[in-house]
């Protein structure tokens, strides 16, 4: 594919120096693709050109500071010289400390999704051929599973019952967050249906996200999310021991997965109108700790052993996912025809890497 600024393809990718989204864009970069990408500030600009001093002239930086409203859209679709053949959003709030779980996590999240869905097809003209959405999997499975005995496995038709009113019941952020996906895929599916839109929606549904980050770091405070919960909080002193910690959901994905599923999805048929569920296999703070220990033996002493062959918490037995559909979807997008995930050891291995080599841990 060719990297002249007019003959490749054109991807409008949002949230671009967040974890997953640094990831995609390296790939698009690499790819050939011409890309815009969004940004809350200059100096979120900066810091990934800072990151990534290769990227600079393959990435035109466009400062979006508030992704709940119509009004930057409005200007991103109606400024660029070659009109966009896809978008990649990304950008939706992933921050468990919040006060106000309606006002920081769910709204912004269901208003981030509507509001581009709604300029694209306004002002996207007839260029723009799919739209793909980072979702979760957490708008499939059920937030109120009974962890106790494996019920039947999940598949891209299962949609969480869960309610804002439940989460904000119970101030619980993890609620919250599943809440926060949830609505928003659900809006953005319901947009799709009340409009003819030129371009179809993919939405693309990852479990845990962990693996080496790209995106700019500037300490400990730096690891996004989920690699801190999952991973760096057995290293960082957190726990003490893996007794009594749990997680709030057991299958993982490695962002690089995260990442090549989203810009094969850009041209990929199959791919057309999809949930597609992103899943490796199990994650547990006993399987984490269990990878650290072996390949890491001068941290050893910093991790909690637990004990190595009760790889689940007691008690825990989650709901596995019925991934055929999707697996045939993610190879239809490959040149190879064929899907392969990266593993959990070599992810976690990755994951420590990166964390040792930008001394954040």
């Amino acid at each position: 594919m060719s990297s002249a600024e007019n003959s490749s393809p054109h991807v409008l990718l949002t949230g671009a120096n967040g974890f997953v989204a640094s990831h995609i864009l390296a790939i698009l970069i690499n790819r050939g693709y011409t890309v815009t990408a969004t940004v809350r500030s200059q100096g979120k600009a900066e810091d990934v050109m800072k990151t990534h001093p290769s990227w600079k002239n393959k990435v035109k930086f466009v400062i979006v500071a508030d992704f709940t409203s119509a009004k930057p859209f409005d200007h991103l679709f109606e400024s660029p010289k070659t009109p966009y053949s896809y978008v990649i959003h990304t950008a939706s709030p992933l921050k468990f400390q919040v006060s106000d779980i309606r006002k920081e996590m769910i709204e912004p999240a269901e208003k981030g999704t509507t509001e581009i869905l709604k300029t694209a097809h306004q002002h996207g003209g007839t260029a723009l051929k799919r739209f793909v959405l980072l979702g979760s999997a957490v708008s499939m499975l059920n937030s109120f599973e009974d962890m106790s005995k494996e019920g039947k496995p999940y598949t891209e038709k299962d949609w969480n019952p869960v309610t804002a009113e439940q989460a904000v019941d119970r101030n619980d952020p993890v609620l919250g967050y599943n809440v926060s996906k949830t609505r928003a895929e659900a809006a953005a599916w319901k947009f799709m249906k009340q409009n003819t839109t030129s371009f179809d929606l993919a939405v693309i549904n990852p479990d845990i996200i962990i693996g080496p980050m790209i995106h700019p770091i500037s300490g400990p405070q730096s690891i996004n999310e989920t690699n801190h919960f999952a991973i760096a909080s057995f290293i960082d002193g957190t726990h003490k021991e893996i007794d009594g910690v749990t997680f709030p959901f057991y299958h993982f994905v490695d962002v690089r997965d995260v990442a090549r599923s989203h810009v094969d999805a850009l041209e990929n048929s199959s791919a057309a109108n999809q949930r597609i569920i992103l899943i490796s296999g199990l994650i547990s703070p006993q399987l984490v700790v269990n990878s650290i220990c072996k390949n890491f033996p001068a941290l050893a002493d910093r991790v909690p052993k637990g004990n190595p062959s009760q790889i689940l918490p007691p008690g825990v037995h989650p709901t596995g996912w019925d991934m055929r559909v999707s697996l045939g979807i993610l190879a239809d997008g490959t040149k190879e025809g064929k899907w392969e995930y990266i593993g959990l050891e070599k992810s976690v291995i990755d994951t420590v890497e990166s964390m040792i080599k930008n001394s954040v841990i």
